[in-house]
């Protein structure tokens, strides 16, 4: 693993390279993994860890990247007022990993909050060949609802009742304080794949019944996983999430989608729309 600070030497944002090994050393595989934020940003941090060198035995190049605000990356997420510093910090790692790697192209895989970004920068990035969205937020007051009532939860377990100090700036929720402007445009954010040209991998929980589809036959592809849904559960907020049989799935999924980028020679053309019905053809089988 190779940590370094990338971005604006004024706001600068931890990146951690985990180089593409074996006979793939000189890959033109990349990924860059678009974390959740707040208390799901620390719940998933070791299993995206994980999840990453799998990607590196394969021969991928991977880049974990925090957001501004968040994590070890400069700023307080408090001060963060638009998901578009986010927005531009995926961009600002992509850009970095393949000024570091020489790869043309590269895939974005999001988990939660950080797939529907991962969908809003794959949706005008020239530069992204694929996406995965693991479990995304496909609605971001649902969201912002389920997390705020796990936080009342939490408050009520406490011997003496106390208050979350929020105020017309700030809501506290879980522990991290958002802005006021943050929160109202998450609430405002929803998900449709449909509009992106690249190919897709979607996972979502058996319990979850919404449906996603794309206007482009064979582009887009659905797993359901048997994962429990402990994004609501407040006994699990403590405890680190891992989903090892998940992980190898998506791992196996991603090798398979560079196989197919490859075979086409679509890891070197940023603009590949031409074939991207060859491409996709055969993917949902």
């Amino acid at each position: 693993m190779e940590p370094r600070f990338i971005g604006d030497p004024h706001s600068q944002l931890l990146s951690i390279h985990h180089r593409a090994q074996g006979v793939h050393g000189n890959s033109k595989r990349a990924v860059v993994i678009c974390p959740p934020i707040g208390q799901e940003y620390v719940q998933t941090h070791w299993s995206l860890r994980l999840f990453a060198n799998q990607l590196a035995r394969k021969g991928v190049h991977v880049l974990r990247l925090d957001y501004y605000g968040i994590g070890d990356s400069a700023g307080e997420i408090e001060d963060v007022t638009s998901t578009a510093v986010w927005l531009q910090n995926i961009a600002t790692a992509i850009q970095h990993l393949q000024d570091n790697t020489g790869v043309e192209t590269v895939t974005l895989v999001g988990l939660r909050l950080g797939a529907t970004l991962a969908a809003q920068v794959a949706d005008d990035n020239p530069n992204v060949n694929a996406v995965v969205l693991w479990e995304p937020v496909a609605d971001g007051r649902e969201y912002l609802d389920a997390l705020r009532s796990n936080h009342h939860e939490m408050l009520d377990l406490w011997v003496r009742p106390i208050q979350t100090p929020n105020d017309e700036s700030r809501e506290e929720i879980l522990g991290t304080r958002y802005s006021r402007e943050l929160v109202r445009e998450i609430e405002q954010t929803t998900l449709d794949p449909s509009s992106i040209v690249q190919p897709q991998l979607i996972v979502q929980l058996e319990s979850d019944t919404r449906s996603f589809s794309h206007p482009t036959d064979g582009i887009q592809r659905v797993f359901r996983v048997a994962d429990s849904d402990d994004w609501s559960d407040l006994r699990r907020l403590e405890v680190a999430w891992l989903r090892p049989t998940t992980i190898r799935m998506i791992v196996d999924s991603v090798d398979d989608m560079f196989d197919r980028l490859d075979r086409f020679e679509a890891l070197s053309l940023p603009d590949s729309g031409m074939q991207l019905q060859e491409l996709t053809a055969g993917v949902q089988q």
